[in-house]
């Protein structure tokens, strides 16, 4: 009996999980230039040919695997401005999310830096990294704004302001998969680069929540 449209389709997303499961462990122990669409698909046990009837490239698999990743992340921070949490502890939860950033996606951390080199080639890259960037920008905007007008921070120029946790994470990032945690101390030096900007902006200090 031939199979429904909705059997076509389960099958096809569960097939796509795989590949993507399996393309970010080959890129995290090969990296992008090193990895092979063939090496992809031996670690799932199915054809190079079948491998293009989901994606088209590597370098179009290579940027699925970050968006699945970039896509965890922004839907979390994307919440934190309707959130029920105050001003303050909404702010205080960047530190939280940028521990998990390194204790989840250790894996990825040089595969990131490629990336970073590879968005200067590609400006289809770019330009997904910049709204990636924007978007995660906003909410820090929205954080920072609605807790200005209650007077929890300090009147600060938003715009700049907005981008230091972003700026703060991604350069622990490159410095860490470029030194080696055995010389960074990731989560520690994240937090408290984010705890002296947090504290920086406290119209008064108090602890969090």
């Amino acid at each position: 009996m031939p199979r429904t449209a909705a059997q076509n389709k389960e099958i096809r997303q569960t097939r796509t999980q795989q590949i993507l499961e399996a393309a970010r462990q080959v890129f995290a122990e090969q990296g992008f230039y090193g990895a092979r669409m063939s090496d992809i698909a031996q670690a799932i046990g199915v054809s190079q040919g079948t491998m293009y009837h989901y994606f088209r490239s590597k370098d179009e698999l290579f940027l699925a695997v970050l968006n699945v990743w970039n896509e965890q992340i922004k839907a979390i921070v994307q919440q934190l401005p309707n959130s029920d949490l105050s001003t303050v502890d909404k702010f205080w939860l960047v530190n939280q999310l940028a521990a998990s950033f390194f204790e989840t996606g250790e894996d990825l951390l040089p595969v990131l830096v490629e990336y970073w080199a590879y968005t200067l080639r590609n400006p289809e890259a770019a330009a997904s990294f910049r709204e990636f960037f924007i978007l995660m920008q906003q909410s820090f905007k929205d954080i920072l704004q609605a807790g200005i007008e209650a007077g929890e921070f300090k009147p600060v120029d938003i715009e700049i302001a907005s981008a230091l946790p972003l700026i703060i994470l991604d350069g622990v990032t490159l410095l860490t998969a470029i030194l080696g945690k055995d010389f960074m101390q990731p989560v520690e030096q994240t937090r408290l680069a984010q705890e002296l900007v947090f504290e920086g902006l406290l119209t008064k200090m108090e602890e969090p929540v």
